[in-house]
């Protein structure tokens, strides 16, 4: 059953009968609002849920697709499927969402510290949590505009997909799940390819892509009281891509190619005593990332990184009347390596480095019935590179009755500079320095809510401040780039708002809007200017309907006006709005077999979120779907 995108931030109401909506339903948790599950319904901050029947409703082949249904989240693609792809939230930079996928963090050392969204796809992924706004106090570092935590399927059968369409793009993949007696098991594997298309002006080669993505998990009950789990990922992805004119500002055809690998793998050990009152868990977590750059055949520069993560977790319960408090301590040890290769063996870019972190964390929560829910999280860091950091977190929620809920959240957020930042060197191009500080941001949010039947409405406001900003630099006489930290202050505010309903049964109507006023302060008491590729105004509009013989679904993204620079002339220039639409629908051949179509951007629209390179006009694709 198709069950459209939830977009509602914090609504904690349940919908009324005949709506299958998970989410928001009685029981309904999130496991991002705070260090354990927690109700979604009192959770207490601005969090939008997509659940599993919806990616196979819309079927979407990326996961930053229906990122940009999702109010304050903006995405910026760089040219064709497998370019750069960078996911902002409510003003925030690239490198200032942390991501998990199944635990893991999948951010990359190696590289800008961002994760690589253009190579996650959808296939065998279950749910998707958006969580806006600073919550390093929970999850550390580069959480300042906020979370996005991604968690695989694990509903018992197998399934598959193929698909092919435009630009010689196909994609296809397996998965399932199974449980064995007191054992676990899941898993999926996907494929997709594309040949792309020529991003520079005139005649040239097309920019062409392939990815391969491995991924299981396994998890064994011990005893009653203890359960062992295991998580592995591969990703494989291989990207071509062109060159930059900057006498003319465009593009420039060239066969440059990047090579990107992502091994992790996470274990977990997990003990409940007295009922399940009182949890120990303990999780160790080892990723491995290598890029490598390419001109045809010859080697330019690579950069590999890594990450060695222990934690040890304990949470306690106690009820008091109608209250019931939670206590949990953390302690978190973090180690990162980066090494940087180059084709010279003199160049300076030729390095390895490494830093350590140590975190200490503490949070309470209260939840009293089914009205108010509340909590404080406190962390310290400490770290060998940069001054010891301390962040705070507090959230509040109430259902007073009639169908409102208000909800309030402050949160502090720490981003530290990442190895390319510090130490990176590029021949004639850019120098890294060394003498950074880590990025700091104070924030609160403040909404209410309210829903009746099928009907429910959100709006919410927030405000953020960050300072020390890394920002981008010029030296005019060497003609050299760099960065360095700002001394004034970068302001973030906005408006979100979110709606849906559902007037007949099988039919269901999302909307949302969001509109940022994103500025930052180079110098203290200097101007303000506008933060680059961020959209003023922003919003989606989502129809689905589910059917006994056919599914449909409509999805538009629609994005603002938004300013960036011409690196050319090192002018700014005003990147145009558009509207991407895209249109679904599915066949149930059998209860097993469904044959699908979709339009991606059916309006033709011209996407361009970064000057000079535009995103792809109308494609269509066609496929068939299984699940036994």
């Amino acid at each position: 059953m198709l069950i459209a995108l939830l977009l509602a931030a914090a609504d904690p109401q349940p919908v009324g009968p005949g709506i299958v909506d998970t989410t928001a339903s009685p029981g309904a948790i999130t496991v991002t609002a705070s260090r354990e599950a927690v109700p979604l319904a009192l959770a207490g901050t601005a969090i939008t849920v997509i659940d599993q029947a919806t990616l196979e409703g819309l079927a979407l082949p990326l996961a930053k697709d229906y990122l940009t249904l999702a109010p304050s989240v903006a995405v910026a693609q760089t040219g064709p499927l497998g370019a750069q792809t960078q996911v902002r939230i409510r003003g925030a930079e690239a490198n200032q969402t942390l991501t998990f996928i199944d635990g893991i963090d999948v951010t990359d050392p190696a590289s800008s510290g961002e994760f690589r969204y253009e190579s996650l796809v959808t296939q065998g992924i279950g749910r998707i949590e958006v969580l806006r706004g600073a919550q390093s106090a929970l999850w550390g570092s580069q959480a300042i505009g906020g979370v996005i935590a991604i968690t695989t399927r694990d509903d018992a059968g197998l399934y598959g997909e193929a698909e092919a369409g435009s630009l010689g793009r196909v994609r296809g993949g397996v998965g399932g799940a199974t449980t064995l007696g007191n054992i676990r098991l899941s898993g999926q594997a996907s494929y997709q390819a594309a040949d792309g298309y020529n991003i520079a002006p005139g005649p040239g080669d097309r920019d062409g892509y392939e990815a391969l993505t491995l991924h299981g998990k396994a998890s064994i009950d011990l005893t009653p009281d203890l359960t062992a789990g295991v998580v592995l990922r591969y990703v494989s992805s291989d990207s071509q891509f062109d060159d930059f004119d900057f006498g003319a500002g465009v593009p420039l055809d060239a066969a440059l190619s990047t090579r990107s690998r992502q091994f992790a793998v996470r274990g977990t050990l997990d003990l409940r005593l007295l009922g399940d009152r009182w949890r120990h868990g303990v999780a160790f977590t080892h990723t491995d990332t290598a890029n490598s750059n390419r001109d045809g055949n010859a080697f330019l520069n690579r950069s590999d990184g890594g990450r060695d993560v222990f934690r040890y977790q304990t949470s306690g319960d106690l009820a008091t009347g109608a209250a019931s408090h939670r206590l949990t301590f953390a302690v978190e040890h973090d180690r990162e390596r980066f090494v940087s290769r180059d084709a010279d063996p003199t160049a300076l870019s030729n390095q390895s480095r490494s830093r350590l972190q140590t975190s200490l964390i503490g949070e309470y929560r209260v939840d009293i019935g089914d009205w108010f829910g509340g909590g404080v999280a406190v962390r310290h860091d400490l770290n060998n590179r940069f001054a010891d950091a301390t962040t705070v977190r507090v959230t509040g929620a109430v259902r007073p009755g009639a169908g409102f809920n208000l909800h309030a959240s402050y949160g502090e957020g720490v981003t530290d500079p990442t190895f390319f930042e510090l130490f990176g060197f590029f021949p004639g191009f850019f120098v890294g320095n060394p003498n950074l500080t880590p990025e700091r941001s104070q924030g609160w949010d403040i909404g209410a809510g309210w829903s009746r039947g099928n009907t429910s409405l959100d709006v919410t406001w927030y405000r953020a401040n960050l300072r020390n900003e890394i920002i981008s630099t010029f030296d005019s006489a060497t003609f050299l780039s760099g960065v360095a930290n700002a001394s004034g202050r970068s302001r973030r505010q906005g408006l979100e708002v979110s709606a849906s309903t559902s007037p007949l049964p099988g039919l269901k109507l999302l909307a949302s809007y969001a509109y940022l006023d994103a500025s930052e302060q180079r110098v203290a008491a200097g101007l303000r200017s506008r933060e680059v590729r961020r959209p003023a105004h922003s919003g989606s509009v989502t129809v689905a309907y589910t059917g006994k013989v056919f599914d449909l679904a409509a999805s538009a993204a629609i994005t603002g006006g938004r300013d960036d620079t011409d690196f050319a002339r090192f002018v700014p220039v005003r990147l145009p709005a558009y509207t991407l639409l895209t249109l679904n629908g599915a066949w149930h051949v059998t209860r097993r077999i469904d044959v699908t179509a979709r339009l991606e951007n059916a309006l033709d629209a011209r996407q361009v979120d970064v000057f000079a390179y535009r995103g792809p006009g109308l494609t269509g694709h066609a496929g068939v779907r299984l699940k036994l």
